[in-house]
């Protein structure tokens, strides 16, 4: 069940112009905020670059998370600009969140997740497709109609064609991981269990060096970031806790001329990382989503020696608890890196940095 929050409304902001200008403070990266039109709660960000090098960028806006009145938008940029995004999924009645770009024998695909108001038990998964790398799409359907069903981070698809999808259940009772698995390009699909992943959510998965597949989850106790291992994408290992912290937000990787790249918040409460926030009239302990880090592993994901911080805490981190969190990670090209995350949930801020 989602809680409703209680947030300052955003304004307009003459920074979220969508224009992309070297980083003052990340040295050789660009960067930009882009337009944040339809509504002031902007959040999970995902990124695809097209096979016609284009650079997509959706994510769901509106008054809040849960709220009717948020849907998926998705923004495109075009040359040292991203365009104004354009709200392309909405359901009067329910709150469209969570988008995932993939592409795959010819059509990019938007998956999202449809629930009634602030009840992710109720949950959905939408697909659409389109044709046009993302200008117009297909008439939406329900790809998956088991309540509480959510996803967060694209499929892997694999050299034999099987299209590995993470997702996840929200129950009463908590949360579990499981992989949707089509072995016949989106048209039929099977379930396969995370063993041990209650409360490890979010799944992303990459393919190792030795050539396994590597997962790593969200941890909803904000504890450490854990992780699990497969060899064909539907048998997976136990989510054990690794080194990495984890606030309870959510996480990215992806491989990247043969090393796992990974961005994440660096902070737990096991570190005692937190702030005091107000949620339905009541205090609690938040793990805050500061800083925002990517990490390179040369190893398949045992060791992650280097580190590089791309967000930190500033003033306006101050003003209200929502942070730089929910990363997209994705392989540029050209020895760069693309990255997008919720900038205090204001908007989507755009980050291309340079491989380590």
């Amino acid at each position: 069940m989602s809680e409703r929050s209680e947030r300052p409304i955003n304004t307009a902001d003459p920074r979220f112009d969508g224009i992309v200008r070297p980083s003052a403070v990340l040295p050789g990266a660009r960067e930009a905020l882009l337009p944040a039109p339809h509504g002031p709660d902007n959040h999970a960000a995902n990124l695809l670059r097209t096979r016609d090098g284009g650079l997509l960028c959706t994510w769901f806006s509106g008054p809040e998370e849960g709220h009717p009145g948020t849907n998926v938008v998705l923004s495109r940029l075009t040359g040292d600009r991203w365009e104004r995004p354009r709200v392309v999924a909405a359901d009067p009645e329910r709150s469209e969140q969570n988008p995932v770009l993939f592409e795959a024998d010819g059509l990019v695909w938007l998956l999202h997740t449809s629930s009634e108001p602030y009840d992710q038990t109720t949950a959905h998964v939408v697909a659409r497709t389109s044709a046009d790398a993302g200008r117009t799409w297909s008439e939406p359907r329900v790809l998956f109609a088991e309540p509480g069903t959510f996803v967060r981070h694209p499929p892997l698809i694999l050299d034999g064609g099987a299209w590995l999808l993470p997702a996840y259940h929200c129950g009463k009772s908590g949360d579990c991981s499981v992989v949707k698995v089509s072995a016949d390009g989106g048209r039929t699909w099977d379930e396969h269990e995370v063993p041990g992943s209650g409360d490890v959510v979010q799944m992303t998965i990459a393919r190792r060096p030795d050539g396994g597949l590597l997962a790593l989850f969200r941890d909803r106790r904000a504890g450490r970031i854990h992780a699990s291992t497969s060899s064909d994408g539907r048998a997976w290992s136990a989510p054990e806790r690794t080194g990495l912290p984890n606030n309870d937000s959510s996480v990215q990787l992806t491989r990247v001329d043969g090393r796992l790249a990974l961005v994440y918040n660096d902070a737990s409460l096991e570190r005692d990382q937190f702030r005091w926030v107000r949620k339905n009239g009541q205090l609690r302990k938040k793990a805050v989503r500061t800083p925002l880090v990517l990490a390179v592993s040369e190893d398949g994901g045992a060791c992650w020696p280097y580190r590089q911080v791309l967000q930190d805490t500033d003033p306006e981190y101050w003003q209200n608890e929502l942070g730089y969190s929910y990363p997209s990670l994705i392989d540029g090209g050209g020895g760069r890196l693309h990255v997008a995350f919720s900038y205090l949930r204001k908007t989507i801020k755009y980050l291309e940095i340079g491989q380590p």
